[in-house]
């Protein structure tokens, strides 16, 4: 036992007398090595601290009673959400080379040129610009895409609020109506599920206060009996439901 206390005793002394505050070297190797410890716990803790917050502000969404709450969960979520690589997520180059040929088209100011451009390339998802991933529980969409959006309304008000000569009426209307077909349209499907039937109506409530509510509405078991009370009413009705 002696022995093997001896031998450790020997093992330790050199290591001992290394960090002897006479020596340079041992003592900056101990800073250094207490310096990394208290960084190394202070990016744990942060980490641990920041989990915790966006755990905290995905339940306020879930038991969120109204849109407001529901958005400033989101809003206080997405600031503590680290940014993600979105461009793995849909085609941001193409989504950017669509929204610079539109910008040039309404710069010449050409109508025609125009509905040219977007009878070419409006698409709804262009680029996998829906991805859900891109949009789960979050309270805005990608900059990029907001612009694009942005855009494309832009220039079919131009469209649609022109008194030029060099576009007719039928030829407005016939390009909306294409459009129309061609991107499609949002619509609203309220799933069965007996009881839990009545969250339905918090979320026509919420897209009628919003102005959201899409003309088209289908639903199965629960959900179509909602569907054919929203559906037989009117919109100063729906405001008051």
């Amino acid at each position: 036992m002696l022995y093997y206390l001896y031998r450790v005793k020997n093992c330790l002394t050199p290591l001992i007398s290394w960090f002897n505050p006479r020596n340079p070297q041992g003592i900056l190797v101990m800073v250094t090595l207490i310096a990394f410890l208290l960084k190394r716990y202070t990016n744990v803790k942060l980490r641990a601290e920041l989990a915790y917050r966006r755990k905290f502000w995905r339940n306020m969404m879930r038991s969120a009673l109204t849109y407001e709450e529901w958005a400033h969960a989101a809003k206080m979520l997405d600031k503590e959400t680290p940014k993600m690589n979105e461009s793995n997520l849909y085609d941001e180059e193409l989504v950017r080379n669509k929204l610079g040929e539109l910008q040039d088209r309404r710069q010449e100011g050409s109508l025609r040129e125009i509905i040219f451009c977007m009878r070419a390339d409006l698409i709804r998802n262009l680029g996998k610009m829906c991805n859900p991933e891109l949009h789960k529980g979050r309270l805005q969409v990608p900059k990029l895409i907001k612009e694009y959006i942005d855009e494309v309304s832009t220039q079919l008000k131009m469209v649609c609020d022109s008194d030029s000569e060099e576009l007719l009426l039928e030829e407005k209307l016939a390009f909306m109506h294409e459009t129309r077909h061609v991107f499609g349209r949002t619509a609203l499907l309220l799933s069965g599920g007996a009881s839990l039937g009545c969250f339905h109506v918090g979320v026509v409530k919420t897209l009628v206060q919003h102005k959201l509510l899409p003309r088209v509405i289908a639903g199965s078991s629960v959900g179509s009996i909602m569907c054919s009370v929203v559906a037989t009413r009117s919109w100063p009705e729906l405001q008051s439901f």
